[in-house]
């Protein structure tokens, strides 16, 4: 270290001699040569730091000169006050009513009267209460409207007892009886306005006896009102029964439509021709007179089915409905059921009654 600092002398030396405008040389000792940098560190962080405060002293300035105009800060002075004031309280601060009267007592310009209203104001310990809140406000509207609907809801309180204590109940409770109103009814509330309806309401009028027959006796009526629970409930089931057996037979019916297959409509035309023989039959042995009538209408419509071939689509209808049968499918269907009529009565229906009649022809013959 000696070495270095002998070099150091004799360089500043050599630059002393070389211009005569800079300072004198220095020398430093180790140590002192070792604090001397350090400082020389320190100075240089410090000019950075106050070159960073700088610069970002300008940012800010810039960035508030962005609305349109710049806004210069104030400065702030506060000096120490005697007398409380409330021209030098903040926020933070908090002043009594004693700091304002003590300020007032003090000033000479405030009048007696002034004083003797805070001096009241100061005794009086009174709090003024806080207004209830938004959520206990509404609790509290809800429990008056509360308890006046159920003020109004008791009065009922009889009569509901009454009715769930009643064994059968009609709604609505004043109900007018099912039915036709009565002719005297309606005749009360009309009035005749023209003369034809005048003149037919005084004949009804004169002619007593259609008005005063009741559609219902007052024995008729009693039972109605007087059914029993249990009698309505049987009928209800009976009409829910027929009504579920009329949808039932109302899809088979459907069903049975919907099929193409031939076979099945002639096994169904045949059970049906065997149920109308059968019912024949037991014609025949209640009302033999009215199973010949029968007979002689089926003959007569089997003769004239014969005779005009009205359902053997050999007329015009037939004809163009044969023409659009290719491309129609109901007129293929309307053909098929004349087919089926004409064949329906062209058939000879045998019987009992019918086969004693041949045996009779024959017997003649």
């Amino acid at each position: 270290m000696a070495k270095v600092s002998k070099i150091r002398k004799s360089k500043k030396k050599s630059e002393v001699a070389g211009s005569s405008s800079k300072k004198p040389p220095v020398v430093y000792d180790d140590e002192e040569e070792e604090d001397v940098c350090g400082a020389e560190e320190d100075v240089s962080s410090e000019e950075d730091d106050g070159e960073d405060e700088r610069k970002r002293q300008k940012l800010l300035e810039a960035i508030g000169a962005l609305g349109g105009k710049r806004k210069h800060a104030l400065a702030e002075r506060s000096e120490a006050a005697v007398h409380m004031s409330e021209f030098s309280m903040t926020a933070d601060d908090e002043a009594d009513l004693s700091d304002l009267i003590g300020t007032i007592e003090k000033t000479p310009a405030a009048t007696a009267q002034t004083k003797k209203h805070l001096k009241n104001l100061q005794r009086s310990k009174n709090t003024v209460e806080c207004p209830l809140s938004k959520q206990e406000n509404e609790r509290i509207q809800r429990d008056v409207a509360f308890q006046k609907a159920a003020s109004e809801v008791s009065r009922w309180q009889s009569i509901i007892t009454q009715n769930q204590r009643a064994e059968q109940l009609v709604f609505p409770l004043n109900q007018e009886p099912s039915g036709p109103k009565p002719i005297e009814q309606v005749v009360m509330g009309w009035e005749a306005r023209t003369p034809l309806e005048k003149e037919i309401f005084s004949l009804l009028a004169a002619n007593k006896q259609p008005i005063l027959d009741a559609v219902l006796t007052p024995a008729e009526e009693a039972s109605v009102k007087a059914m029993d629970l249990e009698q309505v409930k049987i009928r209800r089931a009976e009409r829910q029964k027929a009504r579920a057996l009329q949808s039932y037979y109302e899809a088979k019916a459907r069903r049975e439509r919907k099929i193409k297959s031939k076979k099945y409509h002639k096994v169904q035309n045949k059970a049906k021709r065997k149920e109308f023989v059968k019912q024949f039959e037991e014609l025949v042995k209640t009302d033999p007179a009215a199973a010949l009538e029968e007979l002689d209408k089926m003959e007569r419509a089997r003769m004239q089915e014969r005779m005009s071939l009205k359902h053997q689509n050999s007329g015009k209808w037939a004809k163009s409905k044969a023409i659009m049968a290719k491309y129609d499918e109901g007129a293929r269907k309307a053909m098929q059921q004349q087919l089926e009529v004409n064949k329906d009565l062209t058939q000879k229906l045998v019987t009992s009654l019918s086969k004693e009649e041949e045996e009779e022809e024959e017997g003649q013959r």
